[in-house]
């Protein structure tokens, strides 16, 4: 080593201490920003919780862009979570969270609203996959097929959720809603990958895939079941292409926050 040259600079803190290493989103962060509350509530303040829900959306969606198919799905998708917390009412089967308010009818609160609605939406699939998958276990094929098309529509009314959610322009979301995300309003790699009810679906979807495909039913129900299987996958791709031309209307350059949190983490410098 050559001694005349001058050592390497120390990186040392403004504020004279070891800096503390800087925490991914989680999604408890998720959560908190759609004002999600994760408790252990009753059925009664579950149906508050729908009820606070529908109402506000019911009252923010004739200012919206949305076309008459898309007002129709997502009140037909809050006419189902409507039927299954009855249908709960009538069984005494416990529900799932309840969503909070938040601020004046602005963009943001479009967002989280359309994602409260998109998470109550993904809990009603969530406990109609349950049903489904029972009702393949029990051969009871009517209810297969019924479980499917409601499933469908539910997916369709998702699809519908998130054209809510986003129904501003792409420079709104750029300017006002994408910053809310970041630091220092939110912890960094904050992502749709934390919502825990997706996660759900998406586990719960391919259980019942994979039980659908080794289904034995009477060769006219099965024929009935399989169409009701191929409107459903019509449906998901239809949520994909919906989801993807959100993300490219938005984010053009197709870097999520996630993404640019994890580049920034593999590219910090390190000792030589």
């Amino acid at each position: 080593m050559n001694s005349d040259m001058p050592p390497v600079p120390l990186p040392l803190a403004t504020d004279s201490r070891i800096p503390l290493r800087e925490r991914a989103a989680t999604t408890a962060d998720y959560d908190r920003y759609f004002h999600i509350a994760r408790h252990a509530p009753d059925l009664t303040s579950w149906t508050c919780g729908v009820l606070r829900l529908q109402t506000a959306v019911l009252a923010d969606l004739p200012r919206t862009g949305l076309d008459d198919s898309q007002r129709a799905a997502v009140l037909t998708g809050l006419l189902h979570a409507s039927h299954a917390t009855l249908a709960a009412w009538l069984h005494g089967e416990p529900a799932a969270d309840r969503p909070g308010d938040d601020g004046p009818g602005d963009a943001l609160r479009r967002w989280k609203l359309g994602h409260q609605l998109f998470h109550l939406l993904l809990t009603t699939m969530n406990s109609t996959l349950d049903d489904t998958l029972a009702a393949v276990g029990t051969a009871r094929w009517a209810s297969v097929r019924h479980g499917l098309e409601r499933l469908r529509t539910l997916y369709d009314a998702a699809t519908a959720a998130m054209a809510y959610a986003s129904d501003f322009p792409a420079s709104v979301y750029a300017h006002e809603v994408r910053p809310t995300m970041e630091p220092p309003l939110a912890a960094p790699g904050f992502s749709g990958t934390l919502n825990r009810e997706h996660r759900v679906m998406t586990e719960r979807a391919h259980a019942l895939r994979t039980a659908l495909a080794h289904a034995a039913a009477p060769a006219p129900l099965l024929a009935g079941i399989r169409h009701e299987e191929s409107l459903l996958r019509a449906a998901q791709r239809r949520n994909r292409h919906a989801h993807a031309a959100i993300c490219e209307r938005c984010v053009p350059d197709g870097a999520s926050l996630l993404a640019r949190h994890t580049t920034r983490e593999t590219e910090r410098p390190c000792d030589r």
